[in-house]
């Protein structure tokens, strides 16, 4: 944020009703992000808000080993969030996260009605354990009525992947693909698809989503793609499955987050680390055992969520990183510094001869999105530029985006060769 030296502000209301104002630079973000994080006046919701900060800076720095505390101007003490330099500026997103308890309702406070007012980079998120969800209307105030709550059941860190979501720290629409076989773990695959698409996931098993008729191993790798992260089920004959095989190395070649569930009996996946696994055990399972129609027990199934809710953020985060720091070293190697990026996440190129590029990364294959993002933000006579792997996709899909490159005049790059376009770039030819 241009006024405050801080890449993310994060305010936290103190028990006097002031807000703790914390600055950082080097998060993993695209844009500039303020957070503030308000609580009904009651004990249990403040020590609720409390254990939320924590986490939340500790999930953030837990993305990047650069993330670092500057000092703010207003010497970290706030009457209201929105008085806030970062609330003014209108690229910033914003997020007010409103932490409720069963009992004690929300008050209208002034700051909410300028959050209200803010526009399109404006969220409010009113979150509640969830035991208060018959009584949430009853909780808010009646101007917050249309905005739809989020519930934690055991810890409310349940619902930093909905506040990274809406300060566009992760990715909207969290994705996964469920690689398994079928003779070993149908019914833990098909357990989590329904788990994970009441989380709010976009969910690939393919027990669902292939229709008949079309190509399945293209289908599959476009999948693979899309969704950026592999979630293993790691059973006894795993790799007896060349379906599986071909979903792991996919996943491996393309740097995809891959995430393995061991059942027991199950043996581990060559290059998925430890830190990157569940372990589940027989007393895990309502039975006391895993077999081939198991199911998890209901506390089980809500802390793998939790994780893989998690580890999806960082996968998404850690291939975007990837991604700019490969373009920023393509480009150094020409004689190309790169600039900083514009609020929307994309990268400034000023090629030697004077043309403009503005590039933006995609860890998944292009999408409608990405070309709207980019047709934004480049003004003729600079140039838009899209990178993605592009090579995932399905042969129609191709076709389809590559007319839509066409139409909007922004160049299209395979990921793979992103140091050949970083080349071109630098020479003002792409």
């Amino acid at each position: 944020m241009s006024k405050t030296g801080a890449q993310l502000i994060i305010h936290s209301q103190q028990a006097d009703g002031t807000f703790k104002c914390r600055g950082f630079v080097g998060a993993p973000i695209v844009n500039p992000v303020f957070i503030a994080l308000s609580c009904a006046a009651a004990p249990a919701a403040h020590a609720n808000l409390v254990t939320l900060e924590a986490d939340l800076i500790a999930r953030i720095a837990s993305l990047t080993s650069k993330l670092t505390p500057v000092a703010m101007p207003c010497g970290g003490i706030k009457e209201s969030p929105s008085s806030c330099i970062g609330f003014s500026e209108p690229d910033t997103q914003k997020v007010l996260v409103l932490v409720g308890d069963e009992t004690q309702p929300l008050t209208s406070q002034p700051y909410i009605d300028e959050w209200l007012g803010a526009g399109v980079t404006s969220h409010i998120l009113p979150i509640f354990p969830r035991s208060a969800r018959t009584a949430v209307s009853g909780l808010l105030p009646a101007k917050l009525s249309h905005i739809n709550s989020d519930f934690w059941t055991t810890s409310i860190s349940q619902t930093i992947p909905t506040i990274l979501s809406l300060s566009n720290i992760a990715p909207h629409g969290p994705r996964v693909f469920i690689s398994y076989r079928q003779k070993d773990s149908a019914s833990l695959a098909i357990q989590l698809f329904d788990a994970l698409s009441h989380a709010g996931f976009e969910t690939f098993l393919d027990h669902f989503r292939i229709p008949p008729g079309v190509n399945f191993q293209a289908k599959l790798t476009q999948e693979l793609g899309d969704k950026a992260m592999v979630l293993v089920i790691e059973s006894e004959r795993l790799l007896e499955s060349e379906w599986v095989k071909h979903e792991i190395n996919v996943a491996k070649v393309n740097s995809l987050g891959v995430f393995a569930i061991q059942a027991p009996g199950g043996e581990d996946v060559d290059g998925v680390d430890s830190a990157n696994r569940i372990a589940l055990k027989g007393a895990d399972f309502v039975t006391g055992y895993f077999n081939d129609t198991a199911i998890l027990r209901e506390d089980a199934l809500s802390h793998i969520v939790d994780i893989v809710k998690a580890e999806h953020d960082r996968a998404l985060i850690q291939r975007r990183r990837i991604l700019h720091d490969s373009l920023e070293g393509a480009l150094a190697t020409e004689g190309i510094a790169i600039a900083p990026l514009t609020p929307q996440g994309v990268v400034p190129v000023a090629a030697k001869n004077g043309v403009q590029y503005f590039v933006w990364l995609t860890p998944r294959p292009p999408e409608l999105l990405d070309f709207h993002t980019v047709h934004g933000v480049t003004v003729k006579p600079a140039k838009g530029v899209i990178v993605g792997l592009s090579r995932l996709m399905e042969p129609v899909r191709f076709v389809q985006t590559t007319w839509l490159a066409g139409l909007s005049s922004i160049t299209m790059v395979e990921e793979g060769q992103l140091c050949n376009a970083a080349k071109q770039m630098a020479r003002g030819t792409l």
